[in-house]
């Protein structure tokens, strides 16, 4: 062991070398006094032997002083070696006390020198010590017992001194070894304590990862089979958060992170697991409980708490959240089905105006089945050119000419039949296929629009719905103007139709946007107006040209005095803001009548016909041409 450590690096080395230079100063030192003494007292043979030690020993000094650690060890053991064996033949043999130091060489290299000198070492002490007993059996050499006198005694010291405060320095490196590997192991054990907790815990919060909450819930969960209890879990979502985040600051936003987590964890019980999945998503697992009651309660107990003001930058800052609940049972004993059914109803919440919490049911599963294999089917239809435009048509209605349409998408799958738009086009907005289906429809409905020109029905004007979704992720404006590049179709012939939502956002990434579209001559118009946060503002800062009355205000306009009212009210808007005004879902005459009758210029709905495929649309223009033809 403590070799190794003494191998272990360039410091470690500089430690041995200064050790080994302690050791033959202690040897040499030791070799001078007992050199001294064998010459006082007339034994000139071993004052000779230490004499020529010293020398030899003083070499292996000045090899440590210039780093030469290997050579200067070797020569300093084989030295010390020779000179006992020498001692021991030309002196008192086996019962001389130089007998002492062989252990303390065999201790020395054992500890400090390569292994093959250890090795060598006790080779050529055996070797000698053999050699030597064999001798005395023989009667070559005669072993003399020493007289105990001064001079033994000084020997005997001197044997004595020089191991002692040899070993005594090599016990303190071990000393200072063990604490350091005692320090070391401390070290080691801490950091695998830290890196079990980064595994296993959020670094911001300290609350448990995604990792050790599925760890505990799959445990309670196995427990809930055995003693007929359930689990809870508590998908929680902060509402706004990117919003702050994205005003205040990262900093702020981690701090709020921060507050939060203490805020859950004050709400559940200590047996809860309270963890962060994520960005502003957390977990709560209630094992354990009775009923859905105490999920209810605590559920309620969080956005309460949540919901207290807090200060970030001065600011009072109120964070709300949105909770989805599932409840384990005899058929969900798995815990990613647990955590899908809680994101299922936290997604719920969301929708039902956040700020609340709701409770898994099987209508969320099979809801979100469908719309994911609906999902499913639409991509491959888009690859089938299974969709198709159809177009209502769009009137002046004083004069009862046809002055555009409305190009609207149809799917007539070929098992599931014509699927209605209101099924499909959430779905398609949701899983982002509404992008690519939208350059489909634009690239289309100018194809038709430019086969219709070139026809001779006329300057009409198609109008294509664009979702806000397409502006965010992908380029309209370079859509819209290869489409107008490739039909060569006129551009005043297009009106892009755009939701009152797109226009809220009031930003100048899409004024930017529109403008350029204007500039190739583009018209546009705000649909279902009325039915969203109708603000005039936008009318003028993004310079839209027409609005189109919502039907749902336009059916019950002569059965309703309030339908009424609005539609009158939003007319006199238009008018005032000398904008053109459509209405749309005109089904009668007297609907018809009353429009006129309240200034509404331009009108479409079934009264006239409903939204036809591309040819029965020419038939129609064509048919209604010539019955215009035919009036005196």
């Amino acid at each position: 062991m403590l070799r190794s450590f003494f191998n272990s690096d360039s410091s470690i080395q500089r430690i041995r070398q200064h050790r080994l230079a302690h050791f033959i100063s202690i040897a040499m030192l030791a070799i001078l006094i007992s050199a001294t003494q064998n010459a006082f007292f007339g034994n000139w043979r071993d004052a000779s032997l230490l004499g020529i030690a010293f020398v030899v020993i003083s070499l292996s000094l000045l090899l440590v002083r210039r780093s030469h650690y290997e050579s200067a060890s070797i020569l300093f053991s084989l030295c010390l070696t020779g000179m006992i064996a020498s001692i021991h033949w030309t002196s008192s043999g086996l019962y001389g006390p130089a007998m002492l130091v062989y252990p303390a060489i065999l201790v020395f290299t054992g500890l400090l020198c390569a292994p093959w000198l250890f090795v060598l070492q006790f080779v050529l002490i055996m070797s000698h010590l053999s050699a030597l007993i064999f001798a005395e059996t023989q009667g070559w050499h005669v072993s003399k017992v020493m007289p105990v006198d001064l001079s033994f005694w000084i020997d005997l010291s001197l044997i004595m001194s020089t191991v002692a405060i040899s070993v005594g320095l090599i016990m303190k490196d071990f000393r200072r070894t063990l604490a350091a590997l005692h320090s070391e192991n401390e070290r080691v054990s801490k950091s695998q304590k830290e890196v079990e907790f980064l595994a296993t815990h959020d670094t911001l919060t300290g609350l448990p990862n995604r990792v050790l909450a599925r760890d505990r819930c799959t445990h309670a969960l196995a427990l809930n089979q055995r003693q007929q209890s359930h689990t809870a879990l508590l998908f929680i979502d902060l509402d706004n958060f990117k919003t702050i985040n994205d005003s205040l600051g990262h900093a702020e936003g981690d701090q709020l992170l921060v507050i939060m987590a203490e805020r859950l964890r004050s709400c559940v019980r200590a047996s809860d697991t309270v963890s962060r999945q994520g960005g502003d998503e957390f977990l709560i697992m209630l094992d354990q409980i009775s009923d859905d009651r105490i999920a209810a309660e605590i559920a309620e107990k969080i956005i309460q708490s949540l919901s207290q003001p807090l200060t970030l930058r001065h600011l009072s800052i109120t964070a709300t959240c949105s909770i989805g609940i599932a409840i384990s049972d005899q058929h969900v004993t798995d815990y990613d089905q647990l955590m899908q059914r809680a994101d299922m109803a936290m997604y719920k919440a969301k929708a039902a105006g956040r700020n609340g919490y709701r409770f898994y049911d099987e209508g969320m599963n099979t809801k979100a089945t469908e719309q994911l294999q609906l999902a499913s089917k639409m991509r491959v239809a888009l690859g089938r050119s299974e969709f198709t435009l159809h177009y209502q048509p769009q009137f002046d209605l004083k004069s009862g000419r046809i002055i555009g349409a409305e190009a609207l998408v149809r799917w007539r799958h070929p098992e599931l039949g014509l699927v209605p738009p209101g099924k499909f086009i959430p779905v398609a907005e949701n899983s982002g296929l509404i992008v690519e289906m939208g350059e489909w429809i634009v690239f289309e409905a100018c194809r038709q629009a430019k086969e219709w020109y070139d026809e001779g029905l006329g300057s009409i004007v198609v109008g294509i719905n664009i979702s806000p979704i397409q502006f965010r992720r992908g380029d309209v404006e370079k859509l819209v103007s290869t489409a107008l590049k490739l039909t060569q179709l006129p551009p005043e012939l297009v009106e892009l139709e755009l939701t009152e939502s797109l226009l809220l956002e009031d930003s100048d990434h899409l004024k930017i946007i529109l403008q350029n579209l204007r500039s190739l001559g583009l018209s546009f118009s705000i649909d279902d107006f009325g039915t969203g946060y109708s603000n005039l503002s936008y009318l003028k800062h993004f310079e839209v040209e027409r609005l189109k009355i919502d039907q749902s205000f336009i059916r019950r306009l002569t059965e309703d005095a309030h339908d009424e009212a609005i539609v009158s009210a939003i007319i006199q808007v238009a008018n005032s803001l000398e904008l053109q005004l459509i209405a749309e879902g005109i089904e009668d005459q007297s609907t018809l009548n009353r429009l006129i009758e309240l200034g509404c210029a331009q009108g479409q709905g079934y009264y006239w016909s409903p939204a036809i495929p591309a040819a029965e649309f020419k038939q129609f223009v064509l048919r209604h041409q010539a019955q215009a033809h035919h009036v005196p």
